[in-house]
């Protein structure tokens, strides 16, 4: 169609246009200010989870390190290989990255440095040559000493090893300071450090004190003073481990030395206490840059971080047209609007072809419409209630099996298509959509023109054509789904039956294992542990360095006895075989002894008799309950109920824990609760969870008695016979 000149000399004089044009301007600077306040939002969002991750990762570190000191703490005389074996175990490396090392300075009185080092030269427990070349560095006579004595990873030429920390008058000030408050001690500036390799980073220290010793006041805590326990840290290591790829990309990330927390610095950007500096990213003098400055606490001292961003670095491509697709979207849907009005108001040969062309758009629908229904198996259909008129579309006469298509059907004659066990439903609950009480929803078969018979979704809604009622409604075919559905569910059905079996196979493995260690290893054990016995005896006074080497294997004999009755005992506890009750007696016992917290058994006073199969069941079901306790419910009690009401037995285990999400239930990590509630199906039984956040958890167990325990499923015995 060609646009006249006419036409545009309209458009351009028009207060309308002008008005539309004028909106498009105003949504184009409103979307401007959004973008821009997305994009500071997403910076925040960025910035605050580098600085969780920051935190983290330093807490994470400085939480090794206190574990260093609580290895110290359980004992005065930790040896090198006892701290060289922990840290190794540490795998600082994969584990803590950031942490260059860990070590172990010795407090040491000048009286006392003599013994010292010849007791370092002579440590053989790593080296077999001990340290010969082990000297104090610097060299020098002092009143006090805090010598790096052990330190990993580490070689034996460390330049490190011997040095003495009191030496430097700053450091010895921190660690004075730390000794007299027992806080952690850090170096709040960035330090050449050789450990193990050349780089820049910080050292921080925990005090750390001889055990049983008052430490109430500064002069208790000097005299209790065994020494520090430090770490190295690489910042650089410490960073790339706690903030992302993306973050590092689209931010500049700088943290500053911030001072102790009684007197932090602020806002400074003294290239002194500069700490790290991710390079990358913004300058955050510019006028345009996202600039973020956070707090982070890092033992007694203050770290500031700065995070800086361009203003459009987290904005994405759409974004940053949004605002021009509004504002051209606008002018051009101005343009359109008018552009119609002046068609309808100029021609009403256009208003014919403009009606022919949604006359020809509304075919199509209905075409698009039908063939839609057709593919979805989902049919129309409308009932008018005063003259019992349905009309039908094309794919409800399909699902039908109706091959000739006819709009208008009787409401009789749909009913009676209805399957004779449904009629009855399917006629109440459209009488009820009639009456304008309730939607009809529900499933139902037919029976079609075939003779087959054909699951369907039926779905009706009063509702109104002009004056008259007209009840609307859809069907699906949906035999294929009940179908699936009932297939799954014979499938779940098999696989529970079969895990059912495979439990009662490993509770026979079990049982058969313990037997067997228990009769042959036990008993070859205890002939081997009465020959050794005697030998000890003959050994006693004639062969003194004998006997003694004698004993030592009558105690290794003895550990490994007691090893073998402990897996028994996980294997299959021989409480077992003294019944149901004496079991849940020794399991709470056992469940108290391990973990301290507090645990009470009521049973009825009468003995529960069940078979074999059903007592181990529910000692399982009662082992990983309490199990779940332990790792999940931080709970101080555990109350343990069982008793028979009727004919079922009822195990309740209720915890004064924090209680349960609803979503954790679902969550992949739930295979404890999933394992005792299969355990319960597999016994026909019920399973329930009364819990809520902050209130605790009962678990509550249905077990009817009497009933056989569901064979292995057909398949499985049939591969067993076939192998």
């Amino acid at each position: 169609m060609r646009i006249s000149k006419r036409f545009f000399m309209s458009l351009f004089t028009s207060t309308a246009w002008w008005f539309g044009v004028a909106v498009s301007l105003m949504l184009y600077l409103l979307v401007v200010r959004v973008v821009d306040e997305k994009t500071e939002a997403q910076f925040n969002y960025h910035a605050d989870n580098a600085r969780l991750s920051i935190q983290t990762r330093v807490r994470s570190h400085v939480d090794v390190l206190r574990g260093a000191a609580a290895l110290f703490a359980s004992r005065n005389d930790v040896s090198r290989a006892e701290f060289v074996a922990y840290v190794r175990q540490l795998d600082l490396e994969k584990s803590f990255p950031g942490i260059d090392n860990l070590n172990f300075a010795q407090r040491v009185t000048e009286a006392g440095i003599d013994d010292f080092v010849a007791a370092v030269r002579n440590d053989t427990s790593i080296a077999p040559g001990g340290y010969p070349s082990f000297d104090i560095r610097p060299a020098g006579r002092r009143d006090e000493y805090e010598i790096l004595t052990y330190l990993e990873p580490t070689s034996a030429d460390d330049a490190a090893f011997g040095l003495d920390l009191m030496a430097n008058p700053r450091a010895a000030d921190a660690l004075s300071v730390s000794r007299d408050s027992g806080q952690i001690t850090s170096s709040g500036r960035l330090i050449h450090m050789k450990l193990p390799q050349d780089h820049v980073g910080l050292a921080i220290r925990i005090p750390l004190y001889r055990s049983a010793m008052p430490l109430e006041t500064v002069a208790d805590r000097r005299n209790a003073y065994l020494g520090s326990v430090g770490a190295g840290i690489d910042l650089t290591l410490l960073m790339a481990g706690a903030l992302d790829e993306h973050t590092l990309a689209n931010m500049r990330v700088r943290v500053f030395d911030g001072g102790t927390g009684r007197q932090p610095v602020s806002g400074t950007v003294d290239p002194e206490r500069l700490l790290f500096d991710s390079g990358a990213g913004v300058d955050p003098a510019a006028h345009d840059a996202h600039v973020r400055r956070v707090m982070l606490n890092v033992g007694p001292r203050i770290w500031e971080a700065e995070f800086s961003a361009g203003r459009h670095a987290f904005a994405s491509d759409f974004d940053l047209t949004l605002p021009w697709i509004m504002l051209i979207g606008g002018i051009a849907g101005s343009t359109l609007l008018y552009a119609i009005y002046y068609s309808m108001m100029t021609a009403r040969g256009r208003a014919v072809e403009l009606a022919r062309e949604m006359t020809h758009d509304l075919r199509n629908s209905e075409a698009s419409l039908a063939e839609a229904q057709h593919m979805a198996h989902l049919g129309s259909w409308t009932l008018e209630p005063n003259t019992k008129t349905m009309h039908w579309s094309a794919e409800t006469s399909r699902i039908f099996g109706m091959s000739h298509f006819r709009t208008h059907q009787k409401y009789d004659d749909f009913l009676r298509r209805v399957h004779a066990d449904d009629r009855q439903v399917v006629r109440a609950g459209l009488n009820r959509a009639l009456a304008g009480e309730e939607e009809f929803n529900a499933e139902h078969r037919i029976s079609r023109l075939d003779g087959s018979t054909r699951w369907v979704h039926l779905i009706a809604r009063l509702g109104h054509d002009g004056q008259m009622p007209l009840l609307r409604g859809t069907i699906m075919d949906i035999s294929d789904r009940k179908e699936t559905v009932e297939a799954l569910q014979r499938s779940r059905e098999l696989l529970r039956e079969l895990t059912a079996y495979q439990d009662r196979v490993k509770e026979e493995e079990r049982k058969r294992i313990a037997r067997e260690i228990h009769d042959e290893l036990g008993q070859t054990l205890l002939a081997l542990r009465i020959d050794v016995s005697m030998l000890e005896a003959r050994t006693a006074r004639g062969h003194p360095r004998l006997n003694e080497k004698v004993r030592s294997a009558l105690e290794q004999i003895d550990a490994t006895v007691r090893t073998i009755r402990t897996i028994i005992n996980n294997l299959r506890p021989a409480v077992l075989d003294l019944g149901l009750t004496a079991a849940f007696e020794w399991q709470v016992a056992e469940f108290r002894r391990r973990t301290g917290i507090g645990c009470e058994l009521r049973m009825d006073e009468r003995d529960l008799e069940v078979d074999d199969n059903l007592a181990t069941s529910l000692f399982r079901i009662l082992q990983e309950s309490l199990t779940n306790v332990i790792r999940h419910a931080n709970a101080t009690y555990v109350l343990v109920d069982l008793y028979q009401a009727d004919a079922q037995l009822v195990l309740k285990i209720t915890d004064n824990g924090i209680g349960i999400v609803p979503t954790q239930r679902k969550s992949g990590n739930s295979f404890g609760l999933v394992g005792v509630e299969e355990r319960v199906h597999a016994l026909n039984g019920e399973f329930r969870i009364d819990s809520a956040p902050g209130r605790g958890t009962t678990l509550i167990i249905h077990i009817p008695l009497g009933q056989p325990l569901p064979e292995a499923p057909p398949s499985l015995v049939d591969d067993t016979a076939a192998g």
